[in-house]
């Protein structure tokens, strides 16, 4: 999912507003008999984005609820992509004071969070699939081949570079958005068993990666102003596209997007409209 030319047209649109001032939004640029500069542009886009979003939820079978959720989950992510566009790994390495947090510990948070979610579920699954599932935790040995890395291997990825942290994350959200679209409505409400007293089901599990991506997403908009990063004009227009583009992407999970053309066709569109926009800018 997350490796489609229309995701990453749109990123590259992002890409060249992303430390943008904003007066450059003044630039002229029209479009249809719209001549409102360049700002225009983002709400042609995002309206663009919507369209296609009605489109392809209206040609789908009504999805199953694993599927409303995988999409509150990827809004959730694509959101703090968002928030992310844009900062440079010295930034993402600042902080405010002391006792605060830089962006890249806050990233290599959510994700050793989103690690133990995805692996609690995967061994969940396991259980109840094969009618063997006990009330009992996950062993060190079980935790190692889920993950697939050791603890050792584990503290390096927390410790590395803004730019890996992003990347493993990225693929690990295309991995989950893929393998977990299969969960059955029956299986949502089966337990799963993390550190908490309580066995909470599948269904709340799967909840948690959107609620907590939500939390530490507003403790990086909180970090990103006290560093001096409050979000521009240009960023919140941004913020907007990705919101727009979540919607697109949430229509197509558990669908064969091999049958999409619309998206291919889309892509194309913001493609040359962004080679256009270079001219402009630059």
């Amino acid at each position: 999912m997350l490796k489609s030319e229309l995701i990453g047209t749109v990123e590259n649109f992002a890409s060249l507003f992303a430390n943008l001032p904003d007066d450059q939004l003044d630039r002229p640029w029209a479009w249809k008999g719209h001549d409102e500069g360049v700002r225009f542009a983002f709400f042609v886009t995002h309206l663009e984005l919507r369209q296609l979003a009605v489109k392809l939820a209206e040609n789908r079978t009504k999805p199953q609820p694993v599927h409303r959720i995988l999409s509150q989950y990827h809004a959730a992510y694509l959101d703090l992509q968002a928030a992310l566009c844009g900062l440079s790994s010295t930034d993402a390495d600042r902080t405010p004071s002391e006792k605060d947090w830089p962006v890249r510990r806050v990233l290599a948070h959510i994700l050793g969070a989103e690690i133990g979610f995805s692996a609690t579920i995967l061994f969940a699954l396991e259980g109840h699939r094969a009618g063997k599932w006990t009330p009992g935790r996950m062993t060190d040995a079980d935790e190692i081949r889920l993950t697939g890395m050791n603890e050792a291997e584990y503290q390096i990825l927390m410790k590395g570079s803004y730019e890996n942290l992003k990347a493993y994350h990225h693929n690990l959200h295309d991995k989950l958005l893929t393998e977990f679209a299969n969960i059955s409505v029956a299986e949502l409400d089966l337990p799963a068993v993390f550190w908490e007293t309580e066995n909470f089901p599948i269904r709340y599990r799967l909840h948690r990666f959107e609620a907590h991506l939500r939390q530490h997403t507003i403790q990086v908009d909180k970090i990103l102003v006290a560093i001096g990063f409050a979000p521009t004009e240009a960023k919140r227009l941004i913020r907007m596209l990705y919101c727009a583009l979540a919607e697109v992407n949430g229509a197509l999970i558990g669908v064969d997007e091999t049958l999409i053309e619309e998206r291919a066709e889309l892509a194309g569109m913001i493609s040359t409209r962004v080679t256009e926009l270079q001219k402009i800018l630059h």
